[in-house]
């Protein structure tokens, strides 16, 4: 196998125009965030976008409830709650379908023995300015006469943890904002990695219809080609999560620094690790294919598998050592994602993480080698409807 750096870059170079010139990559790329950042401001925007709720109220226990009561929101808005007492359910109901009312409250004789509380409303999800806010008029009501303020305040908020990591390394004082990395981590080289195979799919698939490939071999080795491929489409993809990152360097430039750089470069290792394996092994797949529909039937199942750390996410956070975080350290498809999150919340042994790093350094070198053998194959092959089963054929040369 004889490598040539020249034609490597040179191939390289024009992945990256080609695809940076696509439609698809201007809308996935700017378009696409853009859409989504402005319907989430426009969603937290009108869940708060209210100036009054009604609420009825039947009160069997006998609290002492407010005629109205002022929310403070987001953007210094104010939401005014209107208590409103009812005598029956049934009228409540009906002012309820009527619109007079947004919701009714039943609260029970037997309230303080069982803590059972009835709403009615329009929606399946009552507004939670209401429940917050009958929350507090219940213990306010409960513990009047009793305690002095501070001790009412203090059950209201009855904690305000201050967490401190403790490792070899010492103590260090650990707040929520230094698990956000790692939550940005999964979720960015998650949508990279699905971008990178949109990416991919439709770069290969597309030069093999239209006869380009052919021509590109009479310029370099299937080797080379490969290679070059690898390089320009993992820079357009790099060139993709680098415009996302502007999106959110407002977000970066506040949370950032408060996260340690070890950490920084732990993650930003891993996530060239999890690219090189994931941009290589795609690379090799596609050029089976001469259709998006056949490609995407076998590389769907390989991004599906990242979804399994995401899935258990909360398992890794708050366990990291237990077997199944344990188990998904040691598979490249999820290594990745699962070694950043654990080290985000305890400190690895140095033996797990220098066996996962060989891992998935072996793991990119029999992805290379692997996509080599099938570009060879691949970049030539035309044949329909190609099946999972004649794939493993053609890797086991059968």
């Amino acid at each position: 196998m004889k490598i040539d750096i020249k034609k490597i870059f040179t191939v390289g170079k024009r992945e990256i125009f080609s695809n940076v010139k696509r439609k698809q990559f201007l809308i996935s790329t700017v378009i696409v965030p853009i859409i989504m950042i402005s319907l989430a401001v426009m969603g937290s925007l009108m869940m708060f976008d209210i100036k009054e709720l009604k609420v009825g109220y039947i009160d069997n226990f006998g609290l002492e409830i407010p005629n109205k009561v002022v929310k403070n929101t987001i953007g210094n808005k104010t939401v005014t709650i209107y208590f409103i007492k009812y005598q029956n359910i049934k009228k409540g109901i009906e002012d309820i379908l009527n619109k007079k009312i947004d919701a009714l409250i039943v609260i029970p004789k037997d309230y303080l023995k069982t803590g059972n509380i009835i709403i009615y409303s329009a929606t399946k999800s009552p507004n939670p300015l209401i429940t917050d806010t009958l929350s507090n008029i219940i213990i306010k009501n409960l513990l009047k006469g009793k305690v002095d303020n501070l001790t009412y305040n203090r059950v209201v908020n009855p904690i305000n943890a201050k967490i401190y990591f403790v490792s070899k390394k010492g103590v260090e004082k650990e707040s929520f904002l230094s698990q956000l990395l790692p939550m940005g981590f999964v979720f960015l080289l998650y949508m990279a990695i699905t971008s990178l195979s949109g990416i991919i799919i439709s770069s290969i698939i597309e030069e093999k219809q239209n006869r380009i490939m052919e021509i590109l071999l009479c310029y370099a080795s299937s080797e080379n080609l490969m290679f070059g491929k690898i390089l320009g489409i993992s820079i357009v993809g790099l060139i993709q999560i680098g415009i996302w990152l502007i999106f959110a360097l407002p977000v970066i430039i506040i949370y950032a620094v408060k996260v340690s750089l070890y950490l920084l470069l732990f993650a930003l290792i891993y996530f060239i690790l999890g690219y090189l394996f994931y941009s290589s092994l795609l690379c090799g797949i596609a050029s089976l294919f001469s259709h998006p529909k056949d490609a995407s039937q076998l590389i769907s199942p390989i991004i599906i598998v990242q979804i399994i750390p995401i899935m258990f996410m909360n398992t890794i956070m708050v366990n990291p050592n237990h077997y199944i975080a344990k188990i998904l350290s040691y598979i490249p498809f999820t290594l990745p994602y699962t070694v950043v999150l654990r080290e985000s919340v305890t400190q690895l042994p140095l033996t797990e993480i220098v066996i996962s790093t060989f891992i998935m350094v072996v793991s990119i070198v029999l992805s290379f080698v692997l996509s080599i053998k099938l570009f060879k194959i691949g970049v030539l092959l035309y044949e329909e409807n190609l099946t999972l089963k004649k794939v493993i054929k053609i890797i086991l040369n059968k």
